[in-house]
């Protein structure tokens, strides 16, 4: 793989790599958006689907107690399961899904939940239950943007986006390396930082001892595709890095810019 090839595929991967952050945050605050819109204790079913629905019960409970359901249509019910724990704050709560029947009726259906125990004119829980005709009526029906275009849950697309944001990172970082050993070769490397100095601009690269890098020899900075932009001496070395001054000129470095060390495979090519 050449330099110019390595060069492009780490751009194309960094350009995916945004796409993917974008539809990544974007999906967030679409899921947020979403859930802030809809309204509480409401949920939207097909059908012959089921939705899962919870209910906060007292503190001191420690068992399911016995309650009584009420709802318009019995083929729109409320089947409570199990109690459990809460996830975040503790206490109690008994955890069920409202189903549709496969012949229910499209339309609204409230559902109410009354304690037996001591018995109680006041529900305990109230649930709408929304039931559509068909799937493009229930999509159409999202506050969110990517369930009603894409027919997708955007919290799956967010799930989704994260392995495949990992994968192009690790892309990333190898076509990155890859550059950086390329052009190792041809005694360059690429600025990684620079900063003002009392004297110019201090201007940071990733070519140390390892390439022959000393304390006082001139470097050129140059732009991605070699043009001159201005000279600069090594005032700091180490190991894998180096740092050279130099003037003004440097204070804005076009994205890309390298420093070259003189007499480099790449100006001998040059001369």
């Amino acid at each position: 793989m050449t330099l110019e090839q390595a060069t492009r595929a780490r751009k194309r991967l960094g350009r995916i790599g945004a796409i993917i952050c974008i539809l990544f945050f974007g999906a967030i605050l679409d899921t947020c958006v979403a859930r802030f819109r809809e309204p509480l204790f409401t949920v939207h079913l097909l059908p012959g689907g089921s939705e899962p629905v919870e209910g906060q019960l007292d503190h001191q409970v420690k068992e399911l107690p016995s309650m009584r359901i009420e709802t318009p249509d019995a083929r729109v019910r409320l089947q409570i399961d199990t109690l459990q724990t809460g996830f975040w704050f503790g206490g109690s709560m008994w955890i069920g899904e409202i189903s549709a029947a496969g012949d229910a009726t499209p339309g609204t259906y409230d559902i109410l939940v009354f304690a037996l125990s001591p018995p109680s004119a006041k529900p305990v829980a109230a649930f709408k239950a929304v039931v559509y005709p068909d799937s493009a009526a229930l999509r159409e029906s999202s506050f969110s943007v990517i369930q009603r275009v894409l027919d997708m849950r955007p919290w799956m697309v967010a799930v989704v986006c994260m392995p495949v944001l990992g994968i192009v990172l690790c892309l990333m970082g190898l076509f990155s390396r890859r550059v950086e050993q390329l052009l190792a070769e041809q005694g360059r490397a690429e600025i990684f930082h620079v900063k003002k100095a009392e004297a110019g601009f201090e201007v940071w690269f990733g070519l140390g001892e390892r390439n022959g890098v000393e304390l006082g020899v001139q470097v050129d900075i140059c732009t991605e595709n070699g043009q001159p932009i201005c000279d600069a001496v090594v005032q700091h070395v180490e190991s894998e890095n180096g740092m050279a001054l130099a003037d003004a000129r440097a204070e804005r470095l076009p994205r890309g810019a390298v420093v070259a060390l003189r007499g480099s495979s790449v100006e001998r090519k040059q001369e």
